[in-house]
C-alpha cells in the first residue's frame, strides 16, 4: 500500500492483509480466510481468532474509526470482510499502470523509461515478509511473473540499444535467485557475450544447464541451445548434456552387495575400478552402477574403450563435450590440458572400459572434485592414485539361479530344478558362463537342461559348449591370456603341465628362476584374476580349460624330480607343506615319469596328509598310483596299506561291496606280514561294513579280534578307537552297560596314547552314547572337550561331527535354536569338505530341530535331502533313522496313517540290521502313535534282546 498507510506489525494481522489486498474491494468470506490463515488445518477456535484479527487490524488501517464509520477501511458483511483501497493507493496498481503504458507507447526510448518506472515501484519481492495460502501465493506469482516479464522485455530493449552492462546488472542477480530460468540466461549470455565476455557467457549457460538437471531433470530448450550456438560457434551435444551409457542389461541379476559398493565409491572423486576375471560381468555392473547414479552428474556420463589410444578418447570425449574440431589442440599435451580445463568445474560421469594399464588412464582422468570415474579392468590398477577397487568375486548360487531363470524361463528352470544346479556347478559361479548356457537353451527349446548339463560335464567339450552367438568364454579367455607377458604365460603353462595346485617355491624350482621373481610373478597373475592365491596357486577351472588347448609346457624331468623330492621332504619336516592337491598332483606326475618308489613315498604322505574321510577322484587316483607302485617296486607292506585306503575311499562313496573286497585283501596282506596293528585296522574297517550292511554279529566277532591282537601288540592308540567302536556296536544291540565299560576302557586307553585327535573321536562317539542314555550333562562336557581338540587340531571333519552331537543335545533338551546354530555350522562344514554321507546325516538332525520349532514343511525338506543320500549310499541305518524323523513329522501334523506306515518301515529296517535297541525306539514311536500298543508282543520280544 501507500507509505501514507499505516500497517500492522504483528505477523497475524499483516497475514489478514495479504489476503485482503489480494482481493481489494472484494469481500472475502470467513471460510477462505480460515482456510488462508491456517493451510495446514485450523484450530477449533479459528473463527474467534479471526474475529480479534480483524479487530486489530482494524485499529490499524483505520485509527479512530468505528466499526460503522463511513471512513472505515475494513467492512464487514454477510459474505465476510472487504478492505476498501482508493485508486493509485498500491503499489502494484502503481506498476501495472506504468506496464500497460509501455505497452502502448509510441516509440522504443519511452517504453524502456515507463518498463524503468514500472520496476522503480518494487522494493523486494512481492508480499515477501508474509507467508499465506493458495490465494496469497497465487496472488505472488502473478505479481513476481509479471515483474519477470517487463525485466525480460527491458533486457531485449537495453540490448537493443547496446547496454549490455546495465543488462548484467539487472540479471546476474535474479538468475543468481533462479539459477534455472532460461530465458533470464538466455538473455544474460547474450549482454556477456555483446561485452566480449565469452567465457563468462559459457559458463552461465552451462551453470543453468546443470541447474535444470539438478532441479527438473530436464535438458535446454531451443532458446537456450540456440543461444549456446551463438556463442560457443557449436551445437550443445544431444540438445544438451552428453548421455552415452550404453543399455542397461534388462535380465541382470545379484551382485547387490558389488553395486551398494560402487554407488558409495562414486560420491567420491577417486577412480572406482571394478576388476574379475574375464567373463565375470564387470561392464554389466558398471553400467547398471552409472544408470543408477546419473542423476548426480548434469553435465554429462561420457564412455569410452580404453583399448584405444587416449589421445582419440580424449578427442571423442571433448567433441561430446561441444568443443569444435577447429578448437581442438593439435597435441596430446594440449588436449589434456583442454580436457581438464573443461572438466574443473563440470560433474560429469566418466566411464572407461577394458582398461589394462594405468598410464592409460591417467590422461582420461577428470579434474574436477564434481566428477567421478568408473573403470573396469583384469586387475586392479593399484598404480592409480587413491583408486577405490572393488572385485567381482564368484557368483553366488542364488544370483546364478536367478540370471539362468530370467533367461531361459523360471518355468522351465523350476521344471528341472536338479539338472539347473549341475550346469550351474560347471559354470562356475562365471556369469558369462551361465548367460550364455540360459541363452542356448532360450534359443533351443527342444534341448532339455539335464542334456546340456551332461554335454558340459565333459571337460574336453565344455568350452565348445560355451558358446552362443557372437558370445564365448573360450574367446575372451584367449584375449586375457593374449594380454599377459611371455613370462607370465610361461608361468601358466607350468601350472597346466603341473596339474594341481603350486608353491612359490616349487614353481621356482621348475622354472629355474629365483623365488623372489616368481613370486612377484604368481601373485601378478593372482592379481588378474589368473591364479587363485593361496598357501598354494591354483589355476581358475575355466583359465585351465582354456590352457589345456594350447601347446603344452615340457617339464624339465631333472627340475620336476628334484620339485617332487622337496615336496616329499616338505611333508616330513616342521615348517608347512604341501597339501593333499598339490601332493596328488605330484602322484601323478611321478607315476607318469615312471618313478615308481616317488611315486608310492607321495601316495602315502598324500594319504596320511588326507587324513579320514579321504573324499573325491582324486583319493582313488592316488591310491591306485600307489598301489601299481608298491606292486612294481614288490613292498608288500605298503601294497596292503594302498588296498586298506582304496577299502576307505569306496566305503566313503557308499559302496559297500567293493570297500569289503579291498579290506579282506588288505586283512590278508596285513595278517601274511605278522603286522598285528595294521591287521586289527583292517579287521575294523570291515566291522563297519557289516555292521551297516546288517551283519552285527560278524561285526562283534571282528571287533573282539581287532582288540585281541591290537593288545597283543600294545597299540594304544588303536586299540582305544576299536573300543569306541565296539562301545557304539554294543549300545546298538541293546547292551547298554558293556556299551558304556567298553568306552571307559577306551578313555583310559586314549588319554595314555598321548594323541590328541583318537581322544577327540573316542570322546565324541562316548558322548553321544551318553546322551542317548540320559546322561546329559556328563554327555554335554565330554563334547565341550572333544569340540575343543579338534578346533586345536585342525580337523574340520571331526569338528562337524562334534558340532552334530552338540546341536542333537541342545534340540534334545528343548533348545532348539541352539541346536540348530550347532547343526547349520556342521552342515556348512561337511558341505565345504565335500562329504556328503556326513552331511546327510546332519540334515536328519537339522530336521528334528525344525520339528521341534513347528517347521514341519521345513523338516520335511531336510529329510528329503538325507533321504536321498541314504538311498544313493544305501545306507539302511541312515534310513532307519531318518524314518523315525520323518514319522514324528507325520504325527506332529496329525497324519497319523503315514506315521504309523513310516515307523513300521523304521522298526522292521533296525530289526533287518539287528539293532533291537533301535527297533525297540521305533516300536515305542509307533505305539504312542497308535494310542493301543498294536505292537506289545513284539516289543516284549525286542525287550528280551536288550540288557540293562
Amino acid at each position: 500500500m501507500a507509505a501514507s498507510v499505516p500497517l500492522p506489525s504483528a505477523a497475524q494481522p499483516r497475514r489478514l492483509l495479504a489476503i485482503l489486498l489480494a482481493r481489494p474491494n472484494e469481500f472475502v468470506s470467513r471460510d477462505t480466510l480460515v482456510d488462508e490463515l491456517w493451510p495446514d488445518g485450523a484450530p477449533p477456535s479459528a473463527a474467534a481468532i479471526v474475529q480479534v484479527t480483524v479487530s486489530k487490524l482494524r485499529k490499524t488501517v483505520s485509527p479512530g474509526h468505528a466499526v460503522d464509520d463511513a471512513g472505515q477501511r475494513l467492512r464487514s458483511g454477510p459474505r465476510g470482510y472487504a478492505l476498501t483501497v482508493a485508486e493509485g493507493e498500491l503499489d502494484a496498481d502503481d506498476f501495472c499502470a506504468q506496464v500497460n503504458a509501455a505497452m502502448v507507447a509510441a516509440n522504443r526510448v519511452e517504453r524502456r523509461n515507463l518498463f524503468e518506472r514500472a520496476l522503480s515501484c518494487w522494493r523486494g519481492g512481492a508480499l515477501a515478509d508474509v507467508a499465506g495460502g493458495p490465494l496469497v501465493e497465487a496472488h505472488k506469482l502473478w505479481l513476481e511473473d509479471r515483474r519477470r516479464s517487463v525485466l525480460l522485455q527491458l533486457a531485449e530493449l537495453e540490448l537493443a540499444d547496446g547496454a549490455g552492462a546495465s543488462v548484467v546488472a539487472r540479471l546476474d542477480p535474479v538468475l543468481a535467485a533462479r539459477p534455472a530460468d532460461e530465458r533470464v540466461a538466455a538473455r544474460l549470455a547474450c549482454a556477456l557475450d555483446a561485452l566480449d565476455r565469452r567465457d563468462a557467457a559459457l559458463d552461465v549457460l552451462r551453470r543453468t544447464r546443470r541447474a535444470l538437471w539438478d532441479e527438473a531433470g530436464v535438458h535446454p530448450g531451443e532458446e537456450l541451445r540456440s543461444v549456446y550456438r551463438r556463442v560457443a560457434g557449436t551445437e550443445w551435444t544431444a540438445g544438451g548434456a552428453p548421455a552415452q551409457l550404453p543399455p542397461d542389461l534388462p535380465d541382470f541379476a545379484g551382485r547387490t552387495a558389488e553395486l551398494t559398493a560402487v554407488a558409495k565409491a562414486l560420491r567420491g572423486q577417486a577412480p572406482v575400478v571394478v576388476h574379475g576375471p574375464a567373463g565375470s560381468g564387470k561392464t554389466a555392473l558398471a553400467v547398471r552402477a552409472a544408470w543408477r547414479a546419473r542423476r548426480r552428474f548434469p553435465d554429462g556420463q561420457l564412455v569410452a574403450s580404453v583399448t584405444a589410444e587416449p589421445r582419440e578418447v580424449l578427442t571423442g570425449f571433448l567433441r561430446a563435450l561441444g568443443v569444435a574440431p577447429a578448437e581442438l589442440p593439435a597435441d596430446f599435451a594440449g588436449l589434456v590440458a583442454t580436457w581438464r580445463g573443461m572438466t574443473a568445474d563440470r560433474r560429469l560421469l566418466v566411464l572407461l572400459e577394458d582398461a589394462t594399464a594405468e598410464r592409460r588412464i591417467r590422461p582420461l582422468l577428470p579434474s574436477g572434485p564434481g566428477c567421478a570415474t568408473l573403470i573396469t579392468s583384469r586387475r586392479a590398477l593399484p598404480g592409480l592414485p587413491g583408486a577405490r577397487p572393488i572385485v567381482l568375486p564368484e557368483m553366488s548360487t542364488l544370483d546364478a539361479r536367478e540370471l539362468f531363470g530370467a533367461i531361459v524361463g523360471r518355468e522351465r528352470a523350476r521344471a528341472e530344478p536338479e539338472a539347473v544346479a549341475e550346469v550351474l556347478r560347471q559354470c562356475a559361479g562365471l556369469p558369462l558362463a551361465v548367460r550364455i548356457a540360459a541363452a542356448k537353451l532360450a534359443q533351443r527349446p527342444r534341448l532339455r537342461v539335464d542334456d546340456l548339463a551332461a554335454r558340459l560335464a565333459d571337460e574336453r567339450r565344455r568350452l565348445d559348449e560355451l558358446v552362443v552367438g557372437d558370445l564365448s568364454v573360450r574367446t575372451l579367455l584367449a584375449s586375457a591370456l593374449r594380454e599377459r607377458t611371455s613370462g607370465e604365460r610361461d608361468v601358466l603353462a607350468l601350472l597346466a603341465a603341473f596339474g594341481g595346485p603350486i608353491t612359490d617355491w616349487c614353481a621356482a624350482l621348475l622354472l629355474g628362476r629365483p623365488l623372489p621373481e616368481v613370486r612377484d610373478l604368481l601373485d601378478t597373475l593372482a592379481d588378474g584374476h589368473l591364479l587363485l592365491p593361496g598357501p598354494a596357486y591354483t589355476l581358475p577351472g575355466f583359465v585351465r580349460l582354456a590352457l589345456a588347448e594350447q601347446p603344452r609346457a615340457r617339464l624339465d624331468p631333472g627340475k620336476l624330480r628334484q620339485a617332487l623330492e622337496t615336496m616329499l621332504a616338505r611333508t616330513r619336516g616342521t615348517a608347512p607343506g604341501p597339501d593333499t592337491e598339490q601332493l596328488a598332483a605330484a602322484v601323478r606326475l611321478a607315476s607318469r615319469h615312471g618313478w615308481t618308489e616317488l611315486t608310492g613315498q607321495l601316495a602315502d604322505a598324500c594319504a596320511a596328509r588326507a587324513g579320514t574321510p579321504w573324499l573325491g577322484r582324486a583319493a582313488w587316483a592316488v591310491s591306485v598310483r600307489g598301489l601299481v607302485a608298491a606292486r612294481r617296486r614288490g613292498d608288500h607292506r605298503a601294497e596292503a596299506g594302498r588296498l586298506l585306503t582304496l577299502g576307505s575311499v569306496h566305503a566313503q562313496g557308499g559302496r559297500w561291496r567293493l570297500a569289503r573286497s579291498y579290506y579282506v585283501m588288505a586283512e590278508s596282506r596285513f595278517r601274511a606280514l605278522g603286522e598285528l596293528e595294521q591287521t586289527g585296522a583292517a579287521l575294523s574297517a570291515i566291522a563297519d561294513i557289516d555292521l551297516d550292511t546288517g551283519h552285527a554279529r560278524a561285526a562283534v566277532e571282528g571287533l573282539r579280534e581287532a582288540l585281541e591282537l591290537l593288545r597283543a601288540c600294545g597299540a594304544r592308540r588303536r586299540q582305544a578307537v576299536t573300543a569306541a567302536q565296539f562301545g557304539s556296536l554294543l549300545e546298538d544291540l541293546g547292551d547298554f552297560p558293556r556299551s558304556v565299560e567298553s568306552f571307559e576302557a577306551s578313555l583310559l586307553l586314549a588319554q595314555h596314547s598321548d594323541d590328541e585327535r583318537s581322544l577327540d573321536q573316542v570322546t565324541k562317539r562316548y558322548a553321544d552314547v551318553l546322551r542317548r542314555g540320559g546322561r546329559t550333562d556328563q554327555a554335554a562336557d565330554l563334547l565341550d572337550d572333544a569340540l575343543g581338540g579338534a578346533v586345536r587340531t585342525g580337523e574340520r571333519h571331526w569338528e562337524a561331527h562334534v558340532l552334530r552331537s552338540m546341536g542333537d543335545l541342545h534340540t534334545e533338551a528343548g533348545q532348539w535354536r541352539e541346536g540348530e546354530r550347532c547343526l547349520t555350522r556342521s552342515l556348512t562344514l561337511f558341505d565345504h569338505i565335500g562329504h556328503r554321507h556326513a552331511a546327510a546325516y546332519t540334515h536328519r538332525s537339522l530336521a528334528e530341530a525344525r520339528r521341534l520349532a513347528g517347521d514341519y514343511a521345513g523338516a520335511r525338506a531336510h529329510l528329503r535331502a538325507a533321504m536321498s543320500v541314504f538311498h544313493d549310499l544305501g545306507d539302511r541305518r541312515g534310513a532307519g533313522y531318518a524314518l523315525m524323523s520323518l514319522g514324528r513329522s507325520y504325527a506332529g501334523t496329525g497324519a497319523l496313517a503315514d506315521a504309523r506306515r513310516v515307523l513300521r518301515r523304521a522298526a522292521d529296517l533296525f530289526a533287518g540290521l539287528g539293532f533291537p535297541l533301535w527297533e525297540l525306539r521305533a516300536l515305542g514311536e509307533l505305539n504312542a502313535v497308535t494310542g493301543n500298543s498294536p505292537e506289545f508282543a513284539r516289543t516284549r520280544e525286542v525287550l528280551t534282546k536288550i540288557r540293562t
